[in-house]
């Protein structure tokens, strides 16, 4: 199997993955929805990560906690769904440049999974009863910089897409003999 079919293979398994946590994710959290739990992750100051607190109900504080657990599993699987996204459209651009960019953009997709973690870390003590200006910044700074970056990869991403999408329509032209 050549690189681009495994890359494809993979695409596949890993969008089913990612497509079936996040559905089973949205019924099993109810009644938190995914807006409050990222209204929380972006709080940015420690008066609005209380308000949201004092907002939920036992159930959806304890569903905020189990949802934090559950996001553990899904950072695996949108970094490595990601991952193999970017290296398959950037092979499939059939662009050097955007070959090279795809490589980096795979070293910066660990890193907002890093960040995920710190976020989810941060959260988990605010939740659990350390609710502090330091733990709610630091959730909120980990939830830019991994936004940032996921961002940055889905731009990418739709310019791969063009360009493969391109390629395919656009005429093929030959070179000219002396």
């Amino acid at each position: 199997m050549n690189k681009s079919r495994r890359l494809s293979l993979y695409f596949w398994v890993f969008l089913v993955l990612n497509l079936g946590f996040i559905a089973w994710s949205r019924t099993y959290l109810k009644p938190l929805t995914t807006r409050e739990i990222v209204k929380f992750e972006v709080a940015k100051t420690l008066p609005v990560a209380q308000g949201i607190m004092a907002e939920w109900d036992a159930e959806k504080m304890e569903k905020a906690k189990e949802s934090i657990q559950a996001d553990y599993l899904f950072i695996l699987l949108y970094t490595a769904g990601f991952i193999t996204c970017v290296l398959l459209l950037a092979r499939l651009s059939k662009h050097e440049l955007l070959l090279k960019t795809g490589r980096f953009i795979t070293w910066l997709l660990p890193v907002a999974a890093v960040c995920d973690i710190i976020e989810n870390i941060a959260m988990t003590r605010t939740l659990s009863g350390h609710a502090s200006a330091f733990n709610v910044t630091l959730a909120y700074d980990m939830a830019v910089a991994k936004f940032s970056i996921i961002i940055l990869t889905l731009i990418f991403l739709l310019i791969c897409f063009l360009f493969w999408i391109g390629s395919k329509f656009a005429p093929k032209y030959k070179t000219l003999s002396a």
